[in-house]
């Protein structure tokens, strides 16, 4: 086992690692200015959600292929060329002033997140590439933590802008950064898939990559997790509604609510590298149970606080929880994933985990603006504590048949 800085001296890494931080320096940026723009043109709490469901039902559907076709690209070239067209969609958001236009910003974000959508199985295969099994849980540590650290600051500072100046020119700080993630790739080394794979038709590799998922049943309930963990984070939807319009708070409040939940992240990446590895695996599987049902608690008490500081806390335990399910969740899926199939299983993990939380933000986008964010909240913190108990005993019977079975064979 290595330790942090080590994870680093791998060169592959340390440029992936490099060029992560800076896209979500711009991503920071850019997402309490959507909230704006969107906000600005429609003057409507929906149209957030809406603008969500736009935003992840393109990164749904290429999700679906984009693993099995970009097996025969080189995966540097992918996400170079990703970055490149993402800093050009981004700067474009600069330009919309006018309601008019409202149709060419839903189409900005669908494009963005198409081109997402092929940079996010690329990455993992690189991370894999570079990174050796037993380092993995400190690596995806590293990266959570360090995001979730940049939320805090990015947010903080996305918001003195917000309050201060126009939202517009995050827009353009984002695209600046997709540039200069792009130029840190320039110089990983070439990932092309190997002659036999290439020689795999697109449709062979597509089928062959669901067969797989629909065989390996750790791996199958991994990604179920995943799903229903997604569906309880929609709950951030909620969140512009509610500060907005419920509450009646500027655009700031929401953006620098982002802090607690940066922080929630930069807990779990620590705590979650020191003690995962060391807990074992059923220790972990009880940690999952748990952390649904951490989360529906959270949720609850976070839409039903009357102070803000009540609710800043809330979503802090809540982030917390989150994050280190989807670190521990990550991690267990490279180890489980056979090297060949892990572009197609992560590009398909990456439907299911989006397109879940695309139909929880329209579910609770829509609840809250029909009967407030306080029911919702209280059906979401329901499912939450059903899915963690059920996760549990679910959890519990796995391990109570394998070692039936470890019985039987001795």
């Amino acid at each position: 086992m290595v330790c942090m800085p080590a994870i680093l001296k791998h060169p592959v890494f340390r440029r992936l690692y490099a060029a992560h931080i800076i896209h979500i320096v711009g991503n920071e940026f850019t997402f309490i200015a959507v909230v704006g723009l969107l906000h600005d043109l429609s003057g409507s709490g929906l149209s957030f959600a809406a603008g969500t469901v736009f935003r992840l039902l393109p990164y749904v559907i290429t999700s679906l292929f984009s693993g099995a076709l970009l097996e025969n690209w080189d995966k540097r070239k992918v996400m170079i060329n990703v970055n490149l067209l993402r800093g050009i969609l981004v700067s474009l958001f600069f330009w919309i002033t006018t309601p008019a236009y409202l149709w060419v910003a839903f189409l900005l974000l669908i494009l963005v997140n198409v081109c997402s959508a092929f940079f996010q199985p690329a990455m993992q295969v690189a991370i894999v590439s570079s990174v050796e099994s037993e380092d993995r849980l400190q690596a995806n540590s590293l990266l959570q933590g360090t995001t979730s650290f940049l939320i805090i600051v990015c947010q903080g500072i996305a918001a003195f802008l917000v309050y201060y100046f126009s939202y517009r020119f995050n827009f353009l700080l984002d695209a600046a950064c997709y540039f200069v993630s792009l130029f840190i790739l320039l110089k990983m080394p070439s990932m092309r898939a190997a002659g036999e794979k290439a020689s795999v038709s697109f449709l062979t590799r597509f089928r062959e990559g669901f067969q797989y998922i629909r065989k390996a049943p750790q791996i199958k309930s991994v990604l179920v997790y995943q799903m229903a963990e997604r569906i309880l984070g929609a709950y951030y939807i909620m969140l512009m509604f509610h500060i907005l319009q419920e509450r009646k708070e500027g655009l700031h409040i929401f953006g620098l609510l982002d802090i607690p939940l940066g922080l929630g992240g930069v807990l779990a990446g620590i705590v979650v590298s020191k003690w995962a590895d060391r807990a074992g695996e059923k220790r972990v599987n009880a940690a999952l149970g748990w952390v649904l049902i951490a989360m529906g608690l959270s949720i609850y008490a976070m839409f039903h606080a009357g102070p803000i500081m009540i609710l800043a806390g809330a979503t802090l335990f809540c982030a917390f929880a989150s994050f280190s399910a989807t670190i521990m969740a990550v991690t267990r899926l490279q180890r489980l994933t056979d090297a060949d199939y892990l572009a197609r299983v992560f590009s398909i993990r990456e439907m299911g985990t989006m397109g879940s939380f695309a139909i929880g933000c329209l579910i609770v986008g829509y609840g809250a603006e029909e009967v407030g964010s306080a029911v919702i909240s209280s059906g979401l913190a329901i499912f939450g504590f059903i899915a963690g108990v059920l996760w549990l005993f679910a959890a519990r019977a796995g391990k109570t048949v394998e070692s039936a079975t470890e019985n039987a064979a001795s």
